[in-house]
């Protein structure tokens, strides 16, 4: 990923990996984005399914060139907020 601007290629890169991408906010910048994505977990979340779920963004971080930072995981409403920056 070289740039934010166009959000097809951030709902493309992480639905991927299993994370559909709900929301893209602040993608206007060009080197930074807050993407709210879906968790496909149950109501609680085991440390396997928590070690699969990082293992998984690793892999977006290596194949896209980002850095991703974890904001919040709702379990509630079954979704992560993550904030991506793109390596320059």
């Amino acid at each position: 990923m070289r740039t934010t601007f166009d959000p097809q290629t951030i709902y493309d890169a992480f639905s991927r990996y299993g994370f559909p991408v709900l929301r893209i906010d602040n993608f206007d910048k060009g080197t930074f984005a807050k993407i709210r994505a879906e968790l496909k977990n149950s109501e609680y979340m085991s440390v396997e399914e928590l070690q699969d779920i990082v293992v998984r963004l690793r892999l977006i971080e290596k194949n896209e060139n980002i850095e991703i930072k974890i904001v919040n995981i709702d379990m509630i409403h079954k979704t992560m907020r993550v904030d991506i920056f793109i390596k320059i």
